[in-house]
């Protein structure tokens, strides 16, 4: 009745993987004790992009030794509980809430919320900006970059992890 075919999901799940693929590119590099990892956002808008609630994007890092074990994991991730480990990775995101104003109106409290419809407020939005990013450009919009520094024409976010023992 839809006209879907196996092949038809085959070839959107294909373009969806290769849109993934590119929308970004990653670089990491030793210096002085630390792994530097740079994200660097290769499209025409924030990375991630897409509905706030259902888009994160983190840094995992697994430090191997000389036999390939692994030593430590940092941003580690379960995909059967989706827990992550954010504490010790970069975690972009865009997270919603309310102000005072509308939790008074609505008896949902203040901060943030998954109340789409609720929501007037941007607590969180650390994404990485796109190519031509300015501060007041994206402020004029009200797309603000909230918990995160970029600078104007910074279209890259870089974290920095010490290196494990071993």
């Amino acid at each position: 009745d839809t006209g879907l075919s196996a092949q038809l999901v085959d070839d959107a799940i294909a373009r969806n993987v290769a849109m993934l693929q590119a929308a970004g590119d990653l670089e990491a590099a030793v210096t002085g004790g630390q792994l530097r990892v740079r994200v660097t956002n290769m499209m025409g808008h924030k990375l991630p992009t897409g509905y706030g609630e259902g888009r994160r994007m983190w840094i995992e890092v697994k430090f191997l030794d000389a036999g390939g074990n692994v030593v430590d994991t940092r941003g580690g991730h379960d995909p059967m509980t989706a827990d992550l480990d954010s504490g010790s990775t970069t975690v972009y995101a865009i997270d919603h809430g309310l102000d005072a104003q509308m939790a008074a109106a609505t008896g949902v409290p203040v901060g943030k919320s998954l109340h789409f419809l609720l929501n007037n407020v941007t607590e969180k939005d650390n994404r990485i900006p796109a190519r031509g990013f300015s501060n007041a450009a994206y402020d004029a919009v009200g797309a603000p970059v909230i918990g995160a520094l970029y600078e104007d024409a910074q279209y890259w976010s870089e974290t920095d992890f010490a290196l494990p023992m071993g």
